[in-house]
Formats: structure tokens, C-alpha cells, sequence
């Protein structure tokens, strides 16, 4: 029994080097970060408050202006994206959350560059704002079936608050990604991160704890 458990260990720590050795990594202002394969759940997409900024109106990498509006474009994850020109895309939320999703847009590469030049704020009053943290990114966005040849949904990024918040925006940032200094980001929307069960939360500290029983045993 213990041998099959041993054998059992060591087929998942070469699984495990395995698939960290194949997986993308991105050099962020925030550390090394592992992208995540796939697309990622969304909660509520925030609303765009200051369409009146907003300079374009894109798909994938063709401008499309006034069609549909920005206020459409930037309320929906709908492969249209906006781009500001006060460098700033404010949203808001009708439930404050800790934790939001970017989906970015793109009108020209670097990949993943293009996509990562933009950091996330929060607020409360739309007047004083607080950095959120950059702790995931999702290579596929949202759209799990995207348009033929489209790029502009990759990419999607995680921000974590200290708090709730109920405003959100993007502020284009050079250096986000390690040796790029752009910060026009185009945008396609946010949107609230999906909480995470209880039960599955509940799964997870078990296998946690089922782990740590397995390297005793061992």
C-alpha cells in the first residue's frame, strides 16, 4: 500500500513539473506571473460612465468609429472595444466587489504586451481612488467560441482591493509587463469576479489536508 502510494506521489510531481515547464509565464511589475489557459467566469460587466472621453471605437484590429456607440462598445464584452483619450475608462457596478476582471482589446502587437499596459482602480465616490493588485491573468478572455482570427479577448487580467468597491477604472501604466512602455490600453469591458463556492472551497481545504496526510504517510 504505501510503495502504490509513493509510485502515486512521483507520477504527480512529474505531472506537475511537466505542466509548469509548458506553461506560459508573464514578467509583470507584480512578479512572475503564470498565465491561465482558457477563458475565464464573469459576474455583473460594469457600465461605462464616461463614454464622452472615449476617442474610437474598435473590433479586433479595425476601427469602427460610432458604430456601435461607446457607450454600447464599453458596457459589453462583445469584442468591441473603446479607447480613451484621457487615458482613463471609468465603470461602475450596482454591487461593490473586492476583486474585478479586466478584458482588454487590441489594435495592434505585441501579444501579450498590447494587451497588459493598464492598471486597475477602485473607488467608492469616484473622487478618491485606490490601485487594485494584479494577481492572475486568463489567456482566452471571456469568449470561449471568439470571432475567426481574433486576438483581442486574450489576455484577461484578475485585480484584487483591500475593499468593496463600487467604481472601477483603467489607467494606462507602461512597465506593467516587464520591458513595455506603452499605455494607450483599448478596452472591451470589466466585470465582477464569480465568487468561488463554499463547497468548492470546502473541496480544496480537503485535498489540501489530504495531501499533507499523504507526504506524512510517505
Amino acid at each position: 500500500m504505501k510503495m502504490k502510494l509513493v509510485k502515486l506521489l512521483v507520477v504527480s510531481v512529474v505531472m506537475l513539473i511537466g505542466s509548469t515547464a509548458s506553461a506560459e509565464l508573464i514578467q509583470t511589475y507584480n512578479g512572475p506571473i503564470t498565465v491561465t489557459p482558457g477563458t475565464v467566469a464573469y459576474g455583473e460587466v460594469g457600465t461605462l460612465l464616461n463614454a464622452n472621453q472615449m476617442n474610437g471605437v474598435g473590433f479586433n484590429t479595425s476601427y469602427w468609429l460610432g458604430s456601435p456607440s461607446a457607450q454600447v462598445a464599453g458596457s459589453n464584452l462583445d469584442h468591441y472595444w473603446v479607447q480613451s483619450s484621457t487615458n482613463e475608462i471609468k465603470w461602475s457596478l450596482t454591487t461593490p466587489v473586492s476583486a474585478v476582471l479586466g478584458f482588454a482589446g487590441t489594435d495592434h502587437g505585441p501579444l501579450p504586451q498590447e494587451n497588459l499596459e493598464y492598471m486597475m482602480w477602485g473607488s467608492n465616490d469616484l473622487t478618491n481612488w485606490s490601485v487594485g493588485t494584479l494577481t492572475a491573468i486568463y489567456h482566452d478572455g471571456w469568449d470561449a467560441s471568439p470571432p475567426a482570427g481574433a486576438t483581442d479577448d486574450w489576455y484577461a487580467t484578475r485585480w484584487d482591493f483591500s475593499q468593496n468597491y463600487q467604481y472601477f477604472k483603467t489607467v494606462g501604466t507602461p512597465y506593467v509587463v516587464d520591458g513595455w512602455s506603452d499605455y494607450d490600453p483599448e478596452m472591451d469591458g470589466i466585470a465582477a469576479v464569480v465568487p468561488v463556492p463554499a463547497a468548492v472551497l470546502l473541496g480544496m481545504l480537503g485535498l489540501s489536508v489530504a495531501g499533507l496526510k499523504l507526504r506524512k504517510f510517505a
